[in-house]
């Protein structure tokens, strides 16, 4: 049987009502604090945004400033082939005598000789254990060169391929000598 309830029998119901609505709404509202606090982490990571934007910006920079410098050594050691008859180097000389001509080049301060011919060695001879020092001495012979772009292009792949050589610590050493140079 369905009880009729009176209005003053609905008013405890309808406090209960309100009251846990009134309860529910607190919880979505902020108080000014947490707004506040909001807004600080909104601007600290707006700022890490910004920051971050301009580091890429920088990395492209930097790999565009390699990829021309790498292109000037490509177009200067092109010239030398052809003005120097250095071409062919690989085509009838052993590892050995390769490298020896790389390194006599190098001892004799004909330093972009020695680019080309240690170059040569490295793209003939790629599983040679001479090829760390090979790169090193390519770098070296541009510091020699004051080309420090192209030098630490080379120092640079010296340690990305061979990150566990004595020629890499090297290389990182001159790279943090050219660093404070700069």
């Amino acid at each position: 049987m369905v009880q009729k309830l009176g209005m003053p029998a609905l008013i405890p119901h309808i406090s209960t009502c309100a009251l846990t609505i009134f309860t529910l709404m607190m919880g979505c509202v902020a108080t000014p604090d947490q707004i506040n606090g909001m807004n600080e982490r909104q601007t600290q990571l707006e700022a890490k945004v910004k920051q971050l934007s301009k580091d890429i910006e920088e990395l492209k920079s930097g790999v565009r400033s390699i990829e021309h410098d790498n292109a000037k050594l490509k177009d200067r050691l092109d010239k030398l082939e052809k003005n120097e008859g250095f071409s062919g180097f690989s085509s009838t000389k052993s590892p050995d005598a390769q490298y020896r001509i790389a390194e006599s080049y190098y001892g004799e301060g004909k330093f972009e000789a020695a680019v080309l011919a240690f170059q040569s060695f490295i793209d003939t001879y790629p599983q040679d254990s001479r090829v760390p020092i090979s790169y090193l001495k390519q770098g070296l012979s541009l510091i020699n060169l004051r080309r420090k772009g192209e030098a630490k292009f080379f120092l640079q792949t010296l340690i990305d391929k061979f990150p566990e050589s004595e020629e890499a610590k090297k290389a990182k050493e001159k790279l943090k000598d050219l660093s404070r140079k700069d």
